[in-house]
């Protein structure tokens, strides 16, 4: 069994280091050129512990991968791609993490030949300084096809053998295109939100101002998603308020980590992508439009102090 992970950022060096400790000999991370230096000479950094992982780096001898998650950021997903070709197979299943909506079929275009499923992490509070990751809570991992009913497809099966070696808490909805769409909800309102006014998760909850702009946002996220014909509703966003609202009051989401390291962020994918529905569809988005461009100017004021 050769079970591949690439991206391992925050979410991906917990998950990772939990694949390394099940199955040392099996496991191995997918990188190229810096990051593969890095990551052969030091390992995976969590929690104050070192990991020292397997890596391989694409070559005309490459062997297969049975299963790989991708925990690329979506920006990084096209890079992904080609690097994944040489461990891509006939019977490889993929299981992509990142946020938003359009991983899974950008990975389905560009590798026919593969199995690839819906995946997300949800509640992983994860956090990256420089190199290392520390985290409390590892929420938990959701996958599977479109539609899932028990028994489930083989492939689901397969991945969820495979995890259930390890401490990662899993999910298979049943509506897992849903989950994937309530999911991009989420991060629409709480990422963008956040990384636009600098505050904490909890502050989205019990600041009223911040309250009605995340809610807004995600609105404009069912809005789309009705006329797309996903089933996301008004119950879906409450219900995701109520969720958030329970994180720990030190709680940050990835987008406000990224901007406050001086980092690019997913906002494209994010407000950028609630728009280009908006335009396809004719809906207005005028607040996930508001949000991108406050987003955007932050990164720019990054590089600016970077330069």
């Amino acid at each position: 069994m050769r079970l591949a992970m690439i991206g391992l950022g925050a979410v991906g060096s917990v998950f990772g280091m939990d694949l390394y400790n099940a199955y040392p000999e099996e496991f191995f991370a997918i990188a190229s050129g810096s990051r593969y230096q890095r990551l052969t000479a030091e390992g995976l950094m969590v929690n104050d512990m070192r990991y020292p992982i397997k890596v391989e780096q694409p070559q005309a001898d490459t062997v297969p991968a049975d299963i790989i998650f991708v925990v690329v950021k979506n920006y990084g997903l096209e890079s992904a791609i080609e690097d994944m070709r040489a461990f891509v197979g006939e019977q490889t299943i993929i299981v992509p993490l990142l946020n938003g909506i359009s991983a899974t079929p950008a990975l389905r275009a560009a590798f026919p030949q593969a199995r690839v499923l819906f995946g997300i992490a949800m509640g992983i509070d994860a956090r990256r300084t420089g190199n290392a990751v520390d985290f409390t809570t590892r929420g938990v991992l959701q996958f599977g096809w479109e539609q899932n009913k028990e028994p489930y497809a083989p492939e689901v099966i397969q991945v969820r053998d495979i995890l259930a070696a390890t401490p990662i808490p899993l999910e298979i909805p049943e509506e897992m295109e849903h989950a994937v769409w309530k999911k991009f909800m989420l991060n629409v309102g709480y990422n963008q939100v956040t990384a636009a006014v600098d505050c904490f998760i909890y502050e989205c909850t019990e600041v009223d101002n911040y309250f009605r702009l995340t809610s807004a946002a995600m609105q404009e996220v069912v809005e789309i998603a009705k006329a797309s014909g996903v089933g996301l509703t008004e119950a879906d966003r409450e219900a995701t308020e109520k969720f958030m609202a329970a994180f720990p009051r030190t709680a940050q989401t990835s987008m406000h980590q990224d901007i406050k390291a001086g980092r690019i962020t997913e906002v494209d994918y994010f407000g950028g992508t609630v728009e280009e529905y908006g335009r396809r569809l004719g809906i207005a988005t005028p607040i996930n439009s508001v949000l991108r461009e406050i987003i955007r100017g932050k990164e720019e004021q990054n590089r600016l102090k970077n330069t």
